[in-house]
């Protein structure tokens, strides 16, 4: 009989000299099934439609307040029993995708998934075709926590495909002696009328072949014809 085991991990989160962060989630197998907000304590579900089935602990805020607390108390004392130990520096990864399958004019959502850093600092900015976008366009996650206690974090840019429009996304991290960049140029989808004109045009092409081969067995059996 197999057991079948599962991990419910209550992560606190802070940072030296940093008063204004900090991050008090709850996760299960991995995923994030809520935190609660640092500053206005309030619980915010990662899956809102959910939120009719399940009703979190009314302690969470004050859980929260009390964990963030002791976690920012203990970071000097951590740091000096451990003897001062270096800063753990690990860089992003980072890639460019579509929310929704790609059309010209028709709105749709880029995403920029920055992922394997820490610590949980980073500054992403978007450019279109080399100009910065209008920030009213961008939104982004909190950061997430990995396994190994590397972050990761997503940002959003509304937008509208434009025929060879390119947009970059920009990463900017402690570890990174250059903001690491990816772009993600608008390919041009071909209209209906071009799929049907390239079908035509191919169609042309065999039947042409056809009738050369077709002529050239004819001159054959011709020239065998001759020869008897």
């Amino acid at each position: 009989m197999k057991t079948c085991k599962h991990l419910l991990r209550f992560l606190t989160f802070c940072q030296r000299n940093v008063t204004t962060d900090g991050q008090y989630d709850i996760e299960f197998d991995g995923d994030q099934l809520l935190y609660v907000d640092p500053v206005t304590y309030q619980t915010v579900q990662r899956l809102p439609e959910f939120a009719e089935q399940w009703i979190p602990d009314p302690e969470l805020p004050q859980d929260a307040f009390l964990s963030l607390g002791t976690c920012k108390y203990n970071i000097p004392r951590a740091i000096k029993g451990e003897n001062h130990p270096p800063e753990a520096i690990a860089s992003p990864t980072s890639i460019i995708y579509p929310k929704q399958e790609m059309e010209l004019e028709v709105p749709n959502t880029l995403i920029c998934f920055v992922n394997d850093f820490h610590p949980p600092t980073v500054t992403i900015t978007w450019t279109r075709n080399g100009q910065l976008v209008d920030q009213s366009e961008v939104s982004q996650t909190q950061y997430y926590s990995n396994s190994d206690f590397s972050f990761c974090i997503s940002s959003y840019l509304d937008f509208t495909p434009q025929e060879n429009d390119i947009y970059s996304c920009s990463v900017d991290h402690i570890s990174l002696r250059a903001p690491l960049t990816k772009f993600w140029e608008v390919a041009t989808v071909p209209t209906d009328q071009q799929v049907v004109e390239t079908a035509v045009c191919a169609a042309g092409v065999i039947l042409g072949l056809i009738g050369v081969v077709t002529g050239l067995w004819f001159i054959m059996k011709a020239n065998k014809s001759c020869q008897s």
